[in-house]
């Protein structure tokens, strides 16, 4: 008998996560055996969209969307899927303005498992189900999570968290997240074959369960700090001098305990961290932009010693430099120019 399967659909929600995943899992069992195999088909899944009304309404890309029951509804699923949602990365959600959260929150857990593609880990967060647990969203909601949920053991450089294959939350991050999840629950659910098919289907690539290399480093948060401001605007133009944290302390004129915890405060990182940040990032930036060599764009980031660059840059972004130019350079995308 098909794993029954409720994807939430609200109008915050994305459009591409809620029918990408419906698409894939309604296939799984199903496609393979129209198109190659002969087989009958055994559908995997028995999927519906749960919403605030069956009327139907623009989802937060502004396409219509009808869910097939209510919120209010009392038909309990094995599997509930809250997909991507067009939320504020800086903002703590208005539960009043989210009927889903109640209507989350009352799942039995036992018959119930929630997991979460890209943002939708934020409602996953909000009703508490994340505690202690690692997970991940997209690397840009990084901050909110810090700020908000600071419970949550967050890994935005992993493309997918759950602590146990069989029971328990499972999160996926990124806007094209929702791959991943489908791809485990084929596979848990159904079979590993089950997912290799599904993956030829429709191409999904494997992108080694890894967010970090897609992930900027830096994201802008609005804060009312003047002086950690005018920190950020000075170290924008020269993080590759030798000590600049020590330099931004100076300049703010705060005691450097002080700086630092106020810097933290108002950018979610550590001083040195941010500046770790910026260089890794504009060295991205020349990796793509450009064809020096890795030796010189490690010297102009402030890193002279070049192995150890390139042993930072992987550690940091999941590929070597050569790897990140690879698959961001000009020459991937000229050719369509």
């Amino acid at each position: 008998m098909p794993f029954s399967v409720q994807i939430v659909t609200t109008p915050e929600t994305s459009a591409s996560s809620v029918f990408g995943l419906y698409d894939t899992l309604v296939a799984a069992g199903r496609d393979w055996e129209h198109l190659v195999s002969g087989e009958e088909p055994a559908p995997v899944f028995d999927v519906s969209l749960v919403g605030p009304d069956i009327e139907g309404f623009r989802c937060g890309s502004g396409v219509w969307v009808v869910p097939d029951q209510t919120f209010d509804q009392e038909d309990d699923a094995d599997i509930v899927v809250v997909p991507g949602l067009t939320l504020s990365p800086h903002d703590r959600l208005d539960p009043e303005q989210h009927p889903c959260l109640a209507w989350l929150a009352k799942r039995d857990l036992s018959k119930t498992r929630i997991v979460s593609a890209c943002t939708g880990a934020v409602y996953l967060a909000e009703i508490g189900i994340l505690d202690g647990v690692e997970a991940t969203t997209h690397w840009a909601w990084e901050g909110l999570f810090r700020k908000f949920y600071p419970n949550v053991r967050l890994r935005t450089e992993r493309g997918l968290c759950f602590a146990d294959a069989s029971r328990g939350p499972v999160t996926s991050g990124g806007t094209t997240g929702w791959q991943e999840l489908a791809t485990f629950l084929i596979a848990h659910y159904g079979s590993a074959q089950r997912a290799a098919r599904a993956a030829k289907v429709w191409l999904m690539a494997n992108r080694g369960e890894l967010q970090s290399p897609f992930s900027s480093m830096i994201t802008t948060a609005p804060h009312a700090d003047a002086a950690i401001a005018q920190a950020q605007e000075w170290i924008a133009e020269n993080y590759a001098i030798d000590n600049p944290v020590a330099e931004m302390a100076e300049r703010s004129g705060l005691p450097p305990t002080t700086f630092a915890r106020r810097f933290r405060k108002a950018t979610s990182k550590p001083p040195q961290d941010y500046v770790l940040a910026l260089r890794i990032e504009e060295a991205r930036q020349i990796l793509e932009t450009t064809e020096d060599s890795v030796a010189e764009i490690g010297e102009a980031v402030g890193y002279v010693d070049t192995p150890s660059f390139r042993r930072l840059f992987k550690r940091k972004t999941g590929l070597t430099p050569s790897e990140h130019r690879k698959m961001f350079g000009q020459s991937r995308f000229s050719k369509y120019s």
